[in-house]
């Protein structure tokens, strides 16, 4: 049960809870493992514990635990669910050392040693336990974790974590490093009145952010204290110099990337010694990148035909792995991290790739347009039942499509009125059904019917279908995933009609027109024809706009 892997929860737990008085509406959780026994001790916990006052300022209560072991009782665990489950609004911090078994991340205990999948559940504690507390709080849970960069020893059957997860509905979600999370979510996420989108817009690029982004509502409402930001940053930089390490002046610039000593900062690394993934890493920070820079930095290496997980502008787990892809293929070091020099190929090639496929478009459009018209010639002038249907089934959304749909239409009328009425009647219960079943049961009923040379081509229709249905659902299930807004949807349809593809009214509905228009679209691209909007499209669309 879940209260009893809470039990693996809690140290020092009764103190943390006497110090607060009544239950609380709004709760925040700090966790703060620090001094492992048995593994290198975390730097910076210190400034996750500091959150406290910010909480505090923001309006919550807190409970604050640090260096979390594994002896502790049931009740004490009990004690802390129980607070957590009555909050209305709840936000849960972890920071320590993380491990992964399966599909579920674990923070380890600080008396935790290198332990294995079998032991792993008395030295830790799962992570899904907070995200199932967090998932019946929808639209007011925040789970924060708070990563640490280093290396540490694991057993047979534990695996490093990974952060980009599946997040409960309502649940916002954040993981980054320790330090920048720190100062995130003191000086972005935790401002009243500022939503969660527009906090989410200025998180460092290696963050994972995931799960409930509203625009309209933000985490805190209640009004905090003035900061003097220069004073902050004055005390921060003070620190960093006592310490004088790489990963202090590292974790100044992940917090001040234009602040006043960065240079110096900058210069004290470059007299250490770092490694190539750490300097890529440096590099790109100072680029500071823009989320719409990095939206199009994503779109490009799309183009380029290495998947990034999204255009999203969040340069998560699957984007720096394209990254690392593009790296590879183009001889430079292999750093997941970009620099200016590297955008500039990346942007000059997809520039490259968008010409080929717009010429590669043109060329299976004019070879479509005069295959159509030919075959046309050789089977619609006639106005036969069997040449039109035979256009049709070749080209059903082709240059005479219309005027052959509405000739057949015609041929019908005159059919019905001299189809017998049994004829009639099983035609129409065929027509309802519209199985293949149902099309060769007329068949076998009325060979020589006033319907049959429209059953056999709906019948030919549905037994050799241009795209297998699977593939159509699941490019409707990924158009739905995409969201597209109404401005989003003109924009698509104003493209489609630029091209020439007849789209109809661009008003953001995607009618019979436009479906038609994609279809068209996605033959002449070479794309699986299902009339639904997938990433794949979009990425031609832009493609084909910026050439234009």
């Amino acid at each position: 049960m879940l209260k009893h892997r809470l039990a693996a929860f809690v140290v020092g737990l009764g103190a943390a809870l006497a110090s607060v008085g009544a239950w609380a509406e709004e709760l925040a959780v700090i966790i703060a493992n620090e001094n492992y026994r048995n593994l290198t001790t975390v730097p910076n916990s210190d400034r996750i514990t500091a959150l406290e006052a910010d909480f505090l300022d923001a309006g919550f209560e807190v409970v604050v635990i640090r260096n979390m072991t594994s002896r502790m009782t049931e009740a004490e665990a009990v004690r802390l669910w129980n607070r957590m489950e009555r909050a209305d609004r709840l936000a849960v911090v972890l920071s320590g050392y993380y491990v992964r078994t399966g599909d579920s991340n674990w923070l380890l205990y600080t008396d935790a040693d290198a332990p294995s999948s079998f032991t792993l559940g008395a030295w830790a504690f799962p992570v899904d336990s907070v995200m199932d507390i967090a998932a019946r709080k929808p639209g007011d849970a925040l789970v924060v974790l708070a990563q640490s960069q280093t290396d540490i020893r694991r057993g047979p059957g534990v695996e490093p974590p990974v952060f980009d997860v599946q997040v409960p509905q309502g649940v916002t979600y954040l993981a980054g490093n320790r330090a920048q999370m720190a100062n995130f979510l003191a000086n972005d996420f935790l401002l009243p009145g500022r939503s969660i989108a527009d906090a989410v817009e200025r998180v460092p690029n290696s963050f994972v952010v995931s799960g409930y982004l509203p625009r309209n509502r933000s985490f805190v409402t209640n009004r905090r204290p003035a900061v003097d930001e220069a004073a902050v940053e004055l005390a921060f930089w003070r620190r960093t110099q006592n310490q004088n390490t790489v990963t202090a002046y590292r974790d100044y610039l992940d917090s001040y990337p234009r602040g006043r000593f960065a240079n110096e900062a900058r210069n004290r690394i470059n007299e250490q010694t770092i490694s190539p993934q750490e300097q890529a890493r440096i590099d790109e920070q100072a680029l500071d990148l823009t989320r719409d820079q990095r939206r199009t930095i994503q779109r490009n290496i799309s183009l380029l035909g290495i998947e990034t997980g999204g255009i999203d502008g969040i340069f998560g787990r699957r984007t720096r792995a394209a990254i690392s892809e593009w790296q590879r293929q183009n001889g430079v070091p292999v750093t997941g991290f970009l620099n200016a020099n590297q955008i500039s190929r990346i942007a000059s090639a997809a520039a490259v790739r968008a010409a080929e496929l717009r010429d590669e478009a043109e060329h299976r459009r004019a070879e479509t347009e005069r295959a159509d018209r030919q075959f046309w010639q050789q089977t619609g002038l006639d106005g036969t039942d069997r040449g039109l249907r035979r256009y049709l089934e070749r080209f059903p959304d082709g240059l005479f499509a219309d005027e052959a749909k509405a000739q057949l239409d015609d041929i019908d009328r005159q059919q019905r009125r001299a189809a017998r009425r049994e004829e009639r009647e099983a035609w129409d219960r065929t027509v309802m059904q519209g199985t293949l079943e149902a099309y060769q049961t007329y068949l076998n009923e009325f060979p020589n019917g006033r319907f049959t040379e429209e059953a056999k081509a709906r019948v030919n229709s549905l037994s050799r279908p241009e795209t297998p249905a699977a593939v159509v659902e699941a490019a409707k299930r990924e158009e739905e995933g995409l969201s597209l807004n109404g401005l989003t949807r003109q924009l698509i349809e104003g493209q489609l009609d630029r091209l020439g593809l007849q789209p109809g009214t661009q008003d953001g509905r995607f009618d019979q027109d436009t479906r038609r228009a994609l279809r068209r679209y996605q033959r002449d691209n070479g794309l699986p024809v299902t009339g639904y909007v997938t990433r794949a499209v979009v990425i031609r669309l832009l493609a084909s706009a910026v050439q234009q």
